[in-house]
């Protein structure tokens, strides 16, 4: 790689990293002199990558890096990225993995991967989950914003599913707070007495909660000891997920 083009990407990525930047300070972190700096902004100004503030004549990002960014995140699929990601989750755990997203006031599966075990949990792609029993519903509740979660809450119904089904919105208030602590939620038969699940969240580029996913299985199966362990495995498989979609901090895990 070139040392103009080198330093070129590293201006793109400093100028990121702040609302906006000096010449001198700019200089300073590519530990070059001030002209080579100007010359430097100079040419990303002429293709729009920077653009200067008109009140202090620092730059920032330019609109062309937007067009860019905004072209990459059309192109990626959700679908084409997970999928791979949930097929390796589902064959380490040996349970069921589906993807979810918040539609109408259910977690919609959009995506599935079925287990090769006799008992296996079918969650079919467009079904809905309650919001208030599934683990893959209460995990997209607990991150919306507050004002989005207490509208829905407002107007959710809590029908009882078993006698494990949570039917009070306090209590339930209180679960997606722990959830969005701990970056898990559990469906300990609530839906199903045979059935126990654990979702967690999937970040998107502007570190927001579009999606959640779960693993399903058997209670017969899925004991304490295999939800821990399947726990661990969900959010590093997340993780990945929401990289790939340009989440850029830590994840959960």
């Amino acid at each position: 790689m070139s040392k103009s083009l080198e330093r070129g990407l590293k201006a793109l990525v400093y100028l990121s990293a702040q609302r906006s930047m000096g010449v001198t300070e700019l200089a300073q972190k590519l530990d070059v002199n001030k002209s080579t700096a100007y010359r430097i902004l100079s040419a990303l100004k002429e293709h729009n990558m920077v653009q200067q503030c008109p009140d202090n004549l620092k730059y920032k990002l330019g609109p062309a890096v937007l067009k860019m960014s905004e072209q990459l995140y059309k192109n990626l699929n959700i679908i084409s990225i997970a999928k791979p990601l949930m097929q390796e989750l589902s064959d380490k755990t040996g349970e069921s993995a589906h993807l979810c997203i918040l539609s109408n006031d259910s977690a919609v599966v959009v995506e599935q991967i079925m287990t090769n075990t006799r008992l296996a949990v079918n969650a079919k792609i467009g079904n809905s989950e309650p919001l208030h029993a599934s683990s893959v519903g209460k995990c997209l509740l607990a991150f919306c914003d507050d004002e989005t979660q207490n509208r829905i809450l407002d107007r959710l119904v809590l029908e009882q599913f078993t006698p494990k089904t949570i039917v009070d919105k306090s209590k339930l208030k209180q679960e997606l707070e722990t959830i969005k602590r701990i970056g898990l939620a559990f469906d300990d038969g609530e839906i199903s007495l045979e059935i126990r699940c654990v979702a967690t969240p999937i970040f998107d580029h502007r570190e927001k909660v579009v999606y959640s996913l779960g693993i399903s299985g058997p209670s017969s199966r899925m004991d304490a000891q295999k939800v821990e362990s399947v726990s661990q495995r969900l959010l590093e498989t997340a993780k990945q997920i929401s990289q790939n979609l340009g989440y850029l901090k830590g994840g959960l895990v």
